[in-house]
């Protein structure tokens, strides 16, 4: 998560320190909210939940922008070594390798079944998952900084949008 702090941004927009707080402010929102699919555009895409959980909040004084995703610190600033599960390495193993889907009784796709037993899994499934199992034991999983690398864009949105208000758009 990031506290985009109003205060913060007036030395460095510009435009920005021609504004009203409430035109700072709009203007803080406007960008942030301009920013989301470009976040959306650069995540990676498994099951379609850390792209979908892309978010912000406004506050008085500050915008809050990040991810909701359970994993979504994982994506952005890696892991240590460790031992992961295999079920949860499995079912994204055969996603990888099959595209499996199921539906639900409403229809709606989804990749794997959950609570699919172990052994429905092919060789390759296992033979994936057991590989990656043992590269996160060895490696950890690398930061991907996805809110990290589009900070510069947030602020240029940002700016983008104080221009706009400057100009009575």
């Amino acid at each position: 998560m990031i506290k985009v702090k109003l205060k913060d941004f007036s030395a460095k927009l510009g435009d920005f320190v021609k504004l009203s707080i409430e035109k700072k402010k709009k203007a803080v929102v406007r960008g942030v909210a301009r920013s989301i699919p470009d976040l959306v555009a650069a995540s990676p895409v498994d099951t379609g939940l850390y792209a979908a959980s892309w978010d912000f909040t406004v506050e008085e004084n500050s915008v809050i922008l990040g991810n909701h995703a359970p994993y979504a610190g994982i994506i952005e600033y890696g892991t240590r070594r460790f031992k992961p599960p295999i079920g949860p390495l499995l079912a994204w193993a055969k996603r990888v390798l099959t595209g499996a889907t199921w539906q639900d009784k409403n229809g709606d796709d989804y990749k794997v079944k959950p609570g699919q037993p172990e052994t429905d899994y092919s060789p390759e499934v296992w033979a994936l998952a057991i590989h990656t199992q043992k590269l996160i034991e060895e490696r950890g999983m690398l930061p991907k900084h996805i809110l990290q690398d589009m900070i510069p864009k947030v602020i240029e949105n940002i700016r983008l949008e104080a221009r706009e208000i400057v100009n009575g758009r």
